[in-house]
């Protein structure tokens, strides 16, 4: 059985508790998209932080996710349910061809495959007015539905939704990390050629983790479309990705703390910074840069170097591969 650390069970109940500490319904907006762009930074962190690649795609099937659940359920009358499953499913398919043919390619030239990847998808959905609604996007988009519950339409009751969809990828990433098949991760990443050397297939390795994140990056944009319930061809721009960049790399990649950490950062900066209207990204941009330069291991490094300090030991983050919480 997976061992989970002490201090999340602590942690999922104080998160749990935030929305009844204010009657805020903003607050409470704000805490739903803080736990979305945690699921989507942490589906984004399979392939960034465990297997050392980089995609400049990943917002498209996040994307793909909202509009497949969006016309599903509104075009057929099918459940909100299953329209989760098409958007999970939808993505995971078109992940696995992507991955199927860019993965075999290494370095920069992936992250530019994926750029151009990301960006037909983008462009399909722009254009293609039939289905789409191309720019005015699609609204009314049916709320999410729960048996004994009905409809969840309060920023509250979602939250609660988020929070249990966050948590259970969460634990599945943990899990996956303990397993076999997570230590084949951390071996690609480290070392493709000493991987392939001792029986490790790297290129289905690397379409595995490729198609995980994408699915759960599907699942978090039908939560996405049945929580605002209007979305845009936006979904799938250079400025989701580079936001969902930023949360990894700040809040640390190859954690599974750090991306929450980076989310939760990103979302306080963005309401914060509202008023300043585009000169925020330049706030933004330093973020990422001073990040890389003095924190390299994300956020949740510095609580790696301390903890180990106060008992005398090297930090995690002082060790090759060493990495945070």
């Amino acid at each position: 059985m997976t061992r989970i650390p002490a201090w999340a069970p602590l942690a999922v109940a104080g998160v749990a508790a935030l929305p009844l500490l204010t009657p805020s319904t903003y607050l409470h907006h704000v805490l739903v998209l803080w736990l979305l762009y945690a699921l989507l930074a942490l589906s984004l962190n399979v392939i960034i932080g465990y297997l050392g690649e980089l995609s400049f795609g990943h917002a498209a099937f996040f994307g793909l996710g909202a509009y497949a659940s969006a016309i599903l359920t509104m075009q057929t009358g099918a459940p909100v349910w299953l329209g989760f499953v098409a958007a999970g499913l939808i993505a995971g398919l078109l992940g696995f061809a992507i991955g199927y043919v860019s993965l075999r390619i290494v370095g920069p030239q992936f992250a530019i495959l994926t750029l151009g990847f990301g960006s037909i998808i983008y462009t399909v959905t722009n254009y293609w007015v039939d289905v789409t609604r191309g720019p005015m996007g699609i609204n009314n988009i049916p709320p999410l539905w729960l048996p004994g519950v009905g409809a969840v339409t309060e920023a509250r009751g979602f939250f609660y939704v988020a929070l249990a969809c966050l948590v259970g990828f969460a634990y599945a990433c943990h899990a996956l990390m303990a397993s076999s098949t997570g230590r084949a991760f951390v071996i690609v990443r480290e070392n493709a050629p000493l991987a392939a050397s001792i029986g490790v297939d790297v290129f289905r390795t690397k379409l595995l983790g490729f198609v995980v994140a994408t699915v759960a990056a599907g699942l978090a944009g039908g939560l996405w479309a049945h929580y605002l319930r209007v979305i845009t061809p936006e979904l799938m721009s250079l400025q989701y990705m580079a936001a969902l960049v930023i949360m990894v790399i700040v809040g640390g990649r190859g954690t599974i703390l750090g991306p929450v950490v980076g989310a939760a950062i990103y979302v306080i900066l963005l309401e914060v910074l509202r008023a300043f209207g585009p000169l925020r990204l330049l706030v933004f941009a330093a973020l990422l840069t001073l990040s890389v330069i003095f924190l390299p291991n994300g956020v949740v490094s510095m609580w790696a170097r301390l903890r180990p300090a106060r008992r005398g030991k090297p930090a995690a983050g002082d060790v090759p591969g060493g990495g945070g919480p």
